[in-house]
């Protein structure tokens, strides 16, 4: 009996420690990677222009650099070509990807396996190997130096990034388009008033993604926008942190971030609860 309690004791004991354990390294992690994000934060807000200060807090604090950044700037612009870009990628993204999702999801034709299986093969390929050839022929089309052309890459990829979505169509039961066919539905009728309502998480979660794309992407846009005034944000703020321009520019810099960070927050908090249940459920069989 003596021994019995004491292994549940000791068992006990060692379930605490762990959860201890895990509580510390979790909070130990989340410090980590809360001290460069706090920094930029109290920086945007500080009255030193330099970045080499030599101390974390700053010494005074200002919102003049929000005000320079705003009125002294191109910020203004950078942010408006942001969010017309997020927004109309966001739009026809999401609609590229979820019926491209529907129709590998519910149809059975010929070439579907392997047109699944090529797209998969090209997703392992790192984005920034064909970046050469898309300047090439965004250049043959006269759209190098227009946000129309990322829209235009981001849209024609869109179809790739299908798999998520497929995985939540296929968790829906296929009762339910023999039960809307006998009920006389056509099949557009059974994906715009039956699947849709029923797939709101993942569409929220693919739209909030693609919006999240063009927003924070600097690779292709730094490549294609040559104009100071038609930059993105990511763009446009990165020019500013070159050797001569980064003791002149950077508590700027530090406010534009902290600008750019908060739809992207807000979206995230306000729709957490869809991107969760969109993720898990189009990993179930994705």
């Amino acid at each position: 009996m003596k021994q019995a309690e004491i292994k549940r004791g000791s068992q006990k004991a060692g379930k605490i420690f762990d959860g201890i354990w895990s509580n510390a390294l979790a909070l130990i992690l989340a410090l980590i990677w809360l001290v460069p994000v706090i920094w930029v934060v109290l920086s945007a807000f500080s009255t030193q222009k330099t970045y080499n200060t030599g101390t974390f807090f700053p010494t005074s604090y200002t919102l003049n650099n929000f005000a320079d950044l705003w009125n002294n700037t191109k910020f203004k612009n950078w942010l408006l070509n942001t969010f017309i870009l997020a927004v109309c990628n966001m739009v026809l993204t999401t609609f590229v990807t979820v019926m491209t999702a529907f129709c590998l999801s519910r149809f059975r034709f010929k070439g579907r396996k392997a047109l699944m299986n090529i797209s998969l093969i090209l997703g392992m390929f790192p984005g920034f190997m064909a970046m050469v050839a898309v300047y090439l022929i965004l250049n043959l089309l006269g759209l190098v130096g227009s946000i129309w052309a990322l829209l235009l890459y981001y849209v024609c990829g869109a179809g790739m990034g299908f798999f998520v979505t497929k995985g939540y169509f296929d968790t829906i039961p296929g009762d339910i388009d023999e039960a809307a066919k006998l009920d006389g539905a056509n099949q557009f009728r059974i994906f715009f008033q039956i699947y849709l309502p029923l797939a709101k998480p993942i569409i929220i979660y693919t739209a909030l993604m693609a919006f999240m794309g063009p927003w924070a992407d600097y690779i292709l846009a730094g490549l294609v926008l040559t104009k100071d005034a038609d930059m993105t944000v990511a763009v446009g703020l990165y020019n500013w942190m070159t050797a001569s321009k980064i003791n002149t520019y950077f508590t700027k810099f530090c406010a534009g971030s902290v600008i750019v960070a908060i739809p992207i927050v807000g979206l995230y908090l306000s729709l957490q609860r869809f991107f969760v249940e969109g993720i898990s459920a189009g990993a179930v069989k994705g």
